[in-house]
């Protein structure tokens, strides 16, 4: 039975409505889609079939006998349901709608998010991903490091560790407007490093466009795949970030810039130590820190 969406009627409403005049077959899927529906806007047909033991064939067929031109159709429309519920959501909402919890504090509440966000950034990651950041940064004439509002603190530390190792690594910032003068001075032999996440700050989204279209690779953090970053990068690495109050967390992604810059380490072990034997030899001869021995 052909049943085609309403202009203008939303998907779920649909699937809803009409439930009880689908097929077996079709109510496991719609089943699905009502309650998976920003997890499936990342599966592929296949994978879709797998988790409701059918063909990847019949997911295809709804998708088409609903009214999209066919399952890529489909898929996009689950994920712009995901990216405008991310996108209406800010730290006022968050805000407004937390509630206190009744058999913990909100200190050990934080510290559990926290550890689940760690947990999953460790389901989430694969070395694969990881090397090839570190190699791309290794390998590149300069690096430019890009991240606003509350991912700033997140562009300083991986900045400020990353030049002690490696060099050319410059981290970009806004504050005179001079950003935009350093952007004639970056070219394709260089590499743009994005971090942002929910709601993005529209100067890293801009910038990395900009670069990427121009012929600059760009390497993100963010949060997955619906992000504006992961389209224009040339290696995207995912983490959580939701906070347990109003704000975003910046535990996973910290851990996440701590495990490139280990790898970053790692491959250039000898060369690295010289450029540190020579930041601490300057550190002493100003003064910056106490002489070994003593407590800092």
């Amino acid at each position: 039975m052909r049943l085609e969406i309403k202009p203008k009627e939303s998907l779920m409403s649909f699937l809803e409505d009409n439930f009880e005049k689908f097929t077996p077959t079709q109510k496991r899927l719609a089943n699905y889609l009502l309650s998976n529906k920003y997890e499936a806007s990342f599966l592929t047909a296949d994978e879709m079939a797998a988790e409701i033991g059918t063909a990847p064939s019949t997911i295809v067929r709804f998708a088409k006998d609903i009214g999209y031109g066919g399952y890529p159709g489909l898929q996009k429309h689950l994920r712009k349901l995901l990216i405008k519920k991310i996108n209406n959501i800010g730290q006022l909402e968050k805000a407004k709608k937390f509630k206190p919890p009744e058999k913990e504090t909100v200190i050990s509440l934080s510290l559990v998010k926290s550890l689940a966000n760690l947990h999953k950034l460790i389901e989430m990651q694969n070395e694969k991903d990881i090397k090839k950041f570190a190699s791309l940064l290794i390998s590149s004439h300069k690096k430019y490091i890009i991240a606003s509002r509350s991912a700033f603190s997140l562009g300083h530390f991986f900045f400020f560790q990353t030049r002690k190792i490696i060099p050319g690594v410059f981290l970009l910032n806004n504050f005179d407007n001079g950003i935009y003068d350093t952007m004639r001075e970056i070219d394709k032999e260089d590499v743009i490093v994005a971090i942002s996440f929910p709601r993005y700050a529209k100067l890293t989204m801009s910038f990395a466009e900009y670069f990427h279209k121009r012929g600059t690779k760009i390497l993100s953090i963010t949060h997955n795949k619906t992000s504006p970053l992961f389209k224009v990068s040339e290696v995207s690495l995912f983490c959580p970030y939701e906070g347990p109050t109003f704000h975003n967390s910046n535990v996973a992604a910290m851990a996440l810039l701590e495990a490139i810059i280990s790898e970053i380490f790692n491959r250039v072990r000898n060369s690295s130590i010289q450029l540190l034997e020579r930041e601490e030899s300057i550190l002493l001869d100003f003064d910056v820190i106490e002489s070994k021995g003593k407590r800092i």
